[in-house]
């Protein structure tokens, strides 16, 4: 098998240079990038991002921040959710979508977040596809949510929670997607140490900085590398079961 690094969870359409993002990823061997969107712009944005490049699959959802950005989210709802529907056939996840209660304070915020995440798990139980998984501040409550949506399968994304829900997760058979951070974040290294080999994914998060530096795909290669070390399992073992994962969890990317 030809071993193939992928990039599971990334802004790619917040880059000024798409082009040279995916020629750095690609040159180390990340083939495949899986676009979330979070906005209520960048629904069409990554949509078209992904139809122009073979290495770019398309993750459709409202980011939980988006209740704080954007005042008039609750009114876009229901198009966003028409635009996510008309295009089930062209994506391959609902996210990047979750709460968060640590990044927005404003508690009034909070039931409107509820009822959007409701709305998209609810979307992504509808058309039989993966969710992509915010949870920072906010874990017990996604936690808590989740079992009442049969979704195919769950990413939680850049997890650094409690470690009371990280067990909860692992034991539910949920994928970790582990970015840069790892180099430098201990509860992100904790992860990684309890989460086992065949629920660990890879993720940039780019275009987010890490100690300065903006995150692209092309770093998951070090990522991987990291948790070789941490986890002492060999790269190539490592790298082939992080595939196997890929694979498992977003089958969509794997048809084309």
């Amino acid at each position: 098998m030809i071993k193939i690094l992928i990039d599971v969870h990334c802004h790619i359409n917040l880059y000024l240079t798409v082009d040279r993002v995916i020629k750095n990823a690609c040159d180390l061997g990340v083939e495949k990038i899986i676009a979330v969107a979070m906005s209520s712009i960048s629904q069409k944005r990554v949509l078209e991002i992904a139809s122009q490049y073979n290495e770019v699959f398309a993750s459709l959802g409202i980011h939980p921040e988006e209740v704080k950005m954007n005042k008039k989210i609750e009114q876009q709802l229901d198009s966003i959710i028409d635009l996510i529907k008309t295009n089930k056939q062209n994506i391959c996840a609902i996210g990047e979508i979750g709460l968060d209660h640590y990044f927005v304070k404003d508690k009034e915020l909070y039931p409107l977040q509820k009822t959007i995440f409701n709305k998209m798990l609810l979307l992504a139980q509808e058309l039989e596809l993966p969710v992509n998984l915010h949870t920072k501040g906010a874990e017990k409550i996604v936690f808590d949510t989740l079992p009442s949506y049969k979704i195919p399968n769950i990413n939680i994304h850049w997890y650094s929670g409690p470690e009371v829900f990280l067990k909860k997760g692992i034991d539910r058979g949920y994928f970790f997607s582990i970015t840069p951070a790892l180099s430098y974040s201990p509860p992100v290294k904790k992860t990684v140490l309890n989460v086992d080999k065949e629920h660990l994914l890879l993720e940039s998060d780019g275009p987010v900085k890490y100690t300065g530096k903006i995150g692209t795909p092309a770093m998951i290669r070090d990522v991987l590398n990291t948790i070789s070390k941490l986890k002492e399992i060999p790269v190539i073992e490592l790298e082939n079961q992080i595939l196997e994962n890929t694979r498992k969890i977003f089958p969509k990317i794997f048809e084309s």
